[in-house]
């Protein structure tokens, strides 16, 4: 689950050497070996992934470190990946398909797609927990999504708006420097912010055979069933602080019918409903224990509109409230520690 490839670091070691740094010594202390950098097939640890990008923009007091590493890269689709979204008949089918299938570059990464009225928000998330800091793999994630368009329209994209959840790095005329838009901050979650006109723009390198193919040498190698657990309870991960999480929609983020994921879940003898609760009960025990966050914000990460409907479910599931947990969980720790 927390692996990424290496085409990940393309550009890194210019972009440090244009500062006079070395990347053997941002890789070293996180046991990254040099031979993975920019090899497709070779993956390591997202996490520290993460970390390497924090600690480089810290280094180099650069808080644009990860927008310019994306300016640098371009959409970082590489692979059957790339090929699939250029193919695709328009910007909208691009996405979707590459959504589909992004746990092939990345099971840490999580986009996923929101048609409203006018506009359609494309999300970003991670598999790390909400309490860690990652504003600069956050902030590059986005850009390479819009970075993505413009490959695929041909021409320069100009974004609706942009969101982040957490404060600025930069100033603001770095962020119009690199989205050209209106960027803002402390926002419920990070999104891209497309006019829907967007997605029915036609992808400039439209090739339906080709897309075809694809298609099918990604499900046939990619797509096995034995991780479809795993699959929805990312998704219910993902869509629980939305509070708008359902079968329904879990289906057509993984690209099928609400009635077929049903029938696979039924027939690995497990029901939608308890993957919701196995995922709050696991959640809630990693936000107690890893995170400062009150309860109020926990209930809502987990998608509780009542913080007393999840005290409820808390006490259900550990047989006290959260508070007792998290003190609990503080002790232990302080016990492990004296010993």
């Amino acid at each position: 689950m927390d692996s990424i490839r290496g085409t990940a670091f393309l550009q890194f070691g210019e972009l440090l050497a244009s500062h006079g740094a070395s990347m053997r010594d941002f890789l070293v202390p996180h046991q990254v070996p040099l031979d993975v950098v920019g090899n497709y097939e070779k993956q390591f640890s997202y996490k520290s992934l993460v970390h390497i990008f924090e600690d480089s923009a810290q280094a180099l007091q650069m808080p644009e470190f990860g927008l310019e590493l994306a300016t640098r890269q371009g959409s970082s689709l590489l692979g059957p990946l790339q090929h699939l979204a250029r193919s695709a008949a328009t910007v909208g089918d691009a996405l979707v398909a590459v959504l589909r299938y992004m746990h092939v570059y990345s099971p840490a990464i999580h986009y996923s797609l929101e048609r409203r009225p006018g506009q359609a928000l494309l999300y970003f998330d991670n598999a790390l927990p909400c309490g860690m800091e990652t504003p600069q793999i956050v902030e590059k994630s986005i850009l390479h999504g819009s970075l993505l368009v413009s490959e695929l329209l041909g021409t320069v994209f100009k974004p609706k708006s942009v969101l982040f959840r957490h404060p600025p790095q930069a100033t603001r005329a770095v962020y119009q420097r690199y989205f050209d838009c209106p960027v803002l901050f402390r926002q419920a979650h990070n999104a891209l912010t497309l006019a829907s006109e967007d997605l029915q723009q036609p992808c400039s390198q439209y090739d339906p055979v080709l897309h075809d193919i694809l298609r099918f040498y990604l499900e046939a190698h990619c797509m096995g069933e034995d991780d479809l657990q795993a699959k929805v309870g990312q998704q219910i991960q993902i869509l629980l602080p939305r509070q708008r999480c359902s079968l329904e929609q879990v289906a057509q983020m993984l690209g099928l019918h609400a009635r077929t994921l049903q029938r696979r879940l039924a027939n690995e003898g497990v029901e939608f409903e308890y993957l919701v609760e196995q995922t709050r009960c696991r959640q809630a025990r990693s936000l107690l224990q890893n995170t400062a966050l009150s309860v109020t914000q926990i209930a809502q990460e987990l998608g509780y509109r009542r913080t007393a409907s999840f005290c409820r479910a808390h006490a259900r599931w550990y047989g006290c409230t959260p508070l007792e947990h998290r003190q609990s969980q503080l002790q232990d720790k302080e016990a492990a520690v004296g010993h």
